[in-house]
């Protein structure tokens, strides 16, 4: 009789050794354990030698298929599951930034982000020039260096589609996956009008400050990336190639000659106009309903 219940016992500690899920990689290797739970990213468990020790996580773009204990099977495909908008349930769509930088150089940028599909959004900015710092102008006159203030004012505006890649990364050991981040590629158009001082040299060897208007535009490809944490703030960094055009006229000129180089706030222009322009910028937001 002790015979059989020894037995007993051990064919129910057998039985209890096969009762368990099965964490199937893409490499082949396989993780014996007790899922506790698999969400949008990740997948959590306990080895099956210590369920009460430490609680382990492995990202889904990692796992091939699942086993559970009581034979049903679960498979995964991460890119289906990344492009899937009910995959990202409760996260915030739409997001208003601050371009972080700007008001330092002169000019202050808003922008606001709505998420159409994943993978795709739109961005419009709003730029007001003299909200920030009041930038320099220097020159030489009498063999002394002088300045005097720009008192730039006016506005930009610019709207553009951003074509994102999947919104998944990992940052140490923790990933992250918000519908609203990747890195993206973004052809904008930003348009704008300021004026600024100028200084003019006359025939007389004197010199006037001048106040210029300047219309400009500029047509970019922008290269980004954005991520999101907490589903509440995010960071995007960008830089942009492509070609400007304004009327710009040269500072510390005898004739009203065309800029050979041109600050426009939103863009820098480089050589006469239309010429090679570029961006790049910092923008901090907060994501809202």
């Amino acid at each position: 009789m002790k015979r059989v219940f020894s037995l007993f016992i051990a064919v129910l500690i057998s039985l209890s050794s096969f009762a368990q899920d099965q964490i199937i990689k893409k490499d082949g290797n396989k993780i014996s354990c007790k899922i506790t739970e698999i969400g949008l990213s990740e997948i959590k468990y306990y080895n099956q030698d210590n369920l009460q020790g430490p609680l382990y996580s492995i990202g889904k773009e990692q796992v091939q298929m699942i086993v559970f204990e009581n034979g049903k099977k679960e498979l995964f495909n991460t890119n289906d599951d990344l492009k899937n908008w009910d995959n990202y349930p409760g996260q915030l769509t739409k997001a208003i930034k601050l371009n972080f930088f700007s008001p330092l150089i002169g000019y202050s940028e808003f922008s606001f982000e709505k998420q159409v599909s994943v993978g795709k959004s739109y961005e419009l900015s709003l730029g007001i020039i003299g909200l920030g710092r009041n930038n320099i102008l220097e020159y030489n006159y009498a063999t002394i260096l002088n300045e005097t203030k720009k008192n730039q004012f006016g506005v930009f505006v610019s709207g553009g589609y951003k074509f994102s890649k999947l919104p998944d990364f990992l940052f140490g050991r923790t990933r992250f996956t918000h519908i609203m981040q990747g890195a993206y590629i973004k052809p904008v158009l930003y348009l704008g009008t300021y004026s600024e001082n100028r200084i003019a040299y006359k025939a007389t060897s004197q010199y006037e400050i001048e106040k210029q208007q300047v219309n400009f535009g500029a047509l970019h490809l922008e290269f980004g990336k954005q991520w999101v944490f907490s589903n509440k703030v995010l960071l995007d960094g960008y830089w942009g190639l492509g070609y400007g055009f304004d009327n710009k006229l040269e500072s510390n000129s005898y004739t009203n000659t065309e800029a050979t180089a041109a600050y426009n706030y939103a863009n820098t222009r480089l050589g006469t106009s239309p010429g090679l322009s570029f961006s790049f910028g910092i923008k901090l937001g907060m994501l809202i309903q």
